[in-house]
């Protein structure tokens, strides 16, 4: 089976990359998702597990056993020590895993990653398509979505890299501060160019 195309698809926290990324898999698309491998990273008797309660303690355990997603990510977001020493765990075993599932696939895969510059992947793709969308936007959907404070939200967009600096180095750049519809349509034109490329 031929090699396949890896788009690395990535943007800010709230900035729509699943909705973008659930477009290129209804059209047919391979989509492969990080945020989803980073949870399965953290499953009980996994080695990233083991690793990252050693590293943080029982305190971000639920009571079954469980890693409390909620108790780690208020820890991470608030240090910039404690996101590298979680990253230094689960980052490996995700890119890894998204190598293996790319393994064997014609066509395009996508590589649904919100930190693909931060950890340097988009070294791993063909090309690279961000999502972006205005701040105070993105601290509202925050907000609704995860029901965090103002300044909770304004932490997790400063603990990634600025949305400048991802459209800057991005091979294409979709804005998200309009409908679904738009969002759809600048989507399906990114599709269209990568598959004629590939033709």
């Amino acid at each position: 089976m031929s090699k396949p195309m890896i788009l690395g698809l990535t943007g800010g926290i709230a900035s729509g990359k699943s909705t973008v990324s659930a477009f290129f898999s209804q059209w047919g698309d391979r989509v492969l998702d990080g945020d989803k491998l980073a949870r399965e990273a953290l499953e009980p008797g996994t080695a990233c597990y083991t690793d990252t309660v050693a590293a943080f303690g029982p305190k971000i355990l639920n009571p079954d056993g469980t890693v409390n997603r909620k108790a780690l990510g208020k820890l991470v977001f608030a240090s910039e020590a404690d996101r590298r020493t979680l990253n230094g765990i689960v980052h490996p075993y995700v890119l890894s895993r998204l190598q293996e599932l790319s393994q064997g696939a014609g066509g395009l895969v996508v590589w649904d990653v919100p930190l693909l510059f931060e950890t340097g992947w988009d070294a791993f793709v063909d090309k690279t398509l961000v999502v972006t969308a205005g701040e105070a936007l993105r601290i509202r959907r925050i907000r609704e979505r995860d029901g965090v404070s103002h300044e909770q939200a304004r932490l997790r967009i400063k603990a990634q890299l600025p949305e400048k600096e991802k459209v800057r180095r991005a091979d294409y750049v979709i804005h998200n501060d309009g409908t679904l519809e738009e969002l759809e349509k600048q989507a399906r034109k990114v599709y269209d160019t990568l598959h004629e490329a590939m033709d």
